[in-house]
């Protein structure tokens, strides 16, 4: 379709408003990559891979149901796109203001900290640098408004784009994913509907379960929250 190639046209002037948005401290560590068809194939199953690894980790039926819903929706909807934008940080790299915004006292005990170990993208990470982040992809999700173009900002997309490499030496990373079409298929998604009231369930539960405990109860790490929540 030619609204496609369009799409695909725009991203290259959206890279330019992720590219020029503003830094802390003037310093430039952002990273970003345009993905076409065949990668983009890459990213979706990529989810799905993440998805079933997930999987195995939970016997809760409705943790299982709502990972399911959650992430397989997420694929479908990158498979969709018109074109994914990744955008990447060096989160690992500080500015050396000692500011303590990371947990730690200084930025060399932050740096000196081991990462855990874990299927997603480990930190800490630098509070300006996730700053840095969030103000690109937003400059670049208004600049595909100014477009008319249908975006949203990923997790998913982008753990499966550290995952795969794309984006290289930079952690975190997010997806702006872009797409024209005659209805939004970011939005009035079933399955996350269905996800939403499951991980709902989920968190009352949990909760009741750690308050007769006596104690607080992690939930696990799989929803685009840092916990057992839906859609982002």
């Amino acid at each position: 379709m030619q609204e496609t190639q369009a799409v695909v046209d725009a991203a290259k002037i959206i890279g330019i408003s992720i590219r020029t948005a503003p830094k802390s401290a003037g310093v430039d560590d952002i990273a970003y990559t345009i993905i076409g068809d065949s990668q983009k194939k890459d990213l979706a199953n990529e989810i799905r891979k993440i998805a079933t690894m997930l999987l195995k980790e939970n016997n809760d039926p409705k943790i299982r149901k709502a990972i399911e819903l959650d992430w397989h929706s997420d694929a479908e909807a990158c498979e969709k796109s018109d074109c994914v934008i990744l955008v990447g940080v060096k989160g690992r790299r500080p500015l050396g203001f000692n500011c303590g915004g990371c947990g730690f006292k200084t930025c060399h005990e932050f740096q000196s900290a081991e990462p855990p170990k874990t299927i997603f993208m480990a930190g800490p990470f630098c509070t300006f640098k996730l700053l840095d982040l969030g103000i690109a992809l937003s400059s670049a999700a208004k600049a595909a408004a100014d477009f008319n173009i249908d975006n949203r900002i990923m997790y998913r997309t982008g753990l499966a784009g550290y995952r795969l490499g794309l984006v290289k030496e930079y952690n975190p990373i997010l997806g702006l994913s872009l797409s024209a079409s005659g209805k939004n298929i970011y939005f009035d998604r079933k399955e996350k509907t269905e996800a939403k009231e499951l991980w709902r369930q989920i968190n009352s539960y949990q909760s009741a379960a750690a308050s007769a405990e006596g104690g607080s109860h992690q939930s696990p790490a799989i929803g685009d929250r840092g916990k057992a929540t839906g859609d982002r």
